[in-house]
């Protein structure tokens, strides 16, 4: 609010502080712009240059007009009145009076400065909601980048290990190679002895020499090479050093960590990862022609021979109901032609496929259809040309949200939001029966490995 003062050297016409004041010998005050400037737009210019300014100073020092020129010029020739600055009673005159252009100026800037302080209060807000999100970024940056460590280091670790045993097979291996090229080499050099001596006889010249070296070389030798000692001449055989060896192959082989490495690691791998996809367990149906496992992990339409109730297709829910948090299923699906997944809000025990349900978000295969998005009764056709196998669900009760996936290879499918804030719970349908063609179970996938602590 302004002061008393900062009123008292305020111009009435233009509400700015006073250029070049006049002052009436009314001891009202104008800027000598703002007065002329009325003046000239009520009188004309040529009355306006008849007028003549006392050049007398006030104690504020601002010069006075003549009250009586003042109010004879101020008159309204087509009304014979006084001019006023155009009040509502007044409509036609260029300005308002000076306590109701004053009123309304405080008003609007009350409003104003009541609106501009609203404003003010949401920008520093906006501010700090960017500051949270930017903050918030940052913590999810640095999350993944540890998360994503946990799984490098697990996987250096897991490839030490693989490597370590590669290392221990690859000398068990090469240990039982060596000695079976030792076994080969010793008879190889045996061999290349005899050979050598026997080459040797070759270059004797002399009789009596080649005799005496046959006697005490040549004859021993060749004895024990024979098959059999009694063997003429003309029949000799002799036994081979190589028969009974072979040349072992390479038989290194680290079984599934060489043909299935990622596979086995992978599995393996699950059993650190946090969170999984959860385990529930679906209600028991009252349905005659509805089977659910006894562990309640599956649901198949019941076998059947008659070909009544072709088109009857019930359903049944989770047990547990989810209202905070976010939540991940899989469901597999295989290769069944009908079926439908989705979140049910409320807590009735099933439901029936074949009516259209209020608050409730659904993905089918509808046969002969292909895949739709059923929102609180309505219908969208999803255009995909993937089959999954496998279904993925997110459940976002924070910001109620509903995603399904293909958990074959974990492509987004579709999204959608609900209102609702009721509890919201798992829906499962395996499906119209088909006459046994679509017999196969709806099954919740659990990723709960009893692996130990690393």
């Amino acid at each position: 609010m302004h002061s008393a003062m900062s009123l008292q050297i305020k111009c009435s016409v233009c509400l700015s502080d006073f250029t070049d004041p006049v002052t009436l010998s009314c001891e009202h005050s104008f800027c000598r712009q703002c007065i002329t400037g009325h003046l000239q737009a009520s009188l004309g210019p040529k009355h306006l240059a008849e007028l003549k300014l006392d050049k007398s100073t006030s104690k504020e020092g601002a010069e006075t007009l003549k009250l009586s020129e003042m109010e004879r010029m101020l008159m309204c020739s087509e009304h014979d009145e006084k001019l006023k600055l155009d009040g509502d009673k007044h409509k036609g005159h260029v300005f308002k009076p000076v306590k109701e252009a004053a009123q309304i100026n405080k008003n609007a800037l009350g409003f104003l400065a009541k609106d501009n302080g609203q404003l003010d209060y949401m920008i520093q807000q906006q501010t700090t909601e960017i500051t949270k999100t930017e903050g918030k970024s940052k913590s999810l940056s640095a999350q993944i980048s540890a998360e994503f460590e946990e799984i490098h280091q697990f996987l250096r670790q897991k490839g030490e290990e693989v490597k370590k045993e590669l290392e221990k097979e690859e000398k068990k291996v090469i240990e039982f190679m060596q000695n079976n090229q030792s076994v080969i080499n010793r008879r190889f050099m045996e061999n290349k002895e005899k050979e050598i001596i026997l080459q040797s006889a070759l270059e004797i010249e002399q009789p009596d020499h080649f005799l005496q070296w046959w006697t005490e070389k040549g004859c021993p030798m060749t004895k024990n090479m024979k098959q059999k000692a009694d063997m003429t001449p003309s029949n000799i055989k002799y036994t081979s050093r190589v028969k009974d060896l072979t040349v072992l192959p390479d038989t290194l082989f680290l079984g599934p960590h060489e043909t299935h490495l990622q596979f086995f690691v992978w599995k393996e791998m699950l059993g650190s990862i946090k969170p999984v996809p959860e385990s529930l367990t679906l209600k028991k149906s009252g349905e005659s022609s509805l089977k659910v496992s006894p562990g309640g992990t599956r649901i198949r339409q019941a076998d059947r021979v008659t070909a009544l109730y072709k088109d009857f297709n019930p359903g049944t829910v989770s047990e547990k109901n989810f209202q905070a948090g976010q939540h991940y299923w899989e469901i597999e699906v295989g290769e069944k032609p009908d079926w439908t997944v989705g979140i049910k809000m409320g807590a009735e025990k099933q439901l029936s496929a074949t009516k259209s349900a209020e608050s409730e978000i659904l993905l089918h295969l509808k046969h002969n259809k292909g895949y739709v998005l059923t929102c609180d009764g309505k219908d969208t056709t999803l255009n995909t040309r993937d089959k999954p196998q496998k279904i993925g669900l997110y459940l976002d009760c924070e910001r109620k949200q509903v995603s399904f996936y293909n958990a074959d290879n974990m492509s987004h499918l579709t999204q959608t939001n609900y209102s609702s804030k009721q509890p919201c719970c798992l829906t499962l349908v395996p499906g119209l029966y088909l006459d046994g063609m679509n017999s196969d179970p709806l099954t919740v996938c659990s990723y709960e490995f009893n692996t130990g602590k690393r």
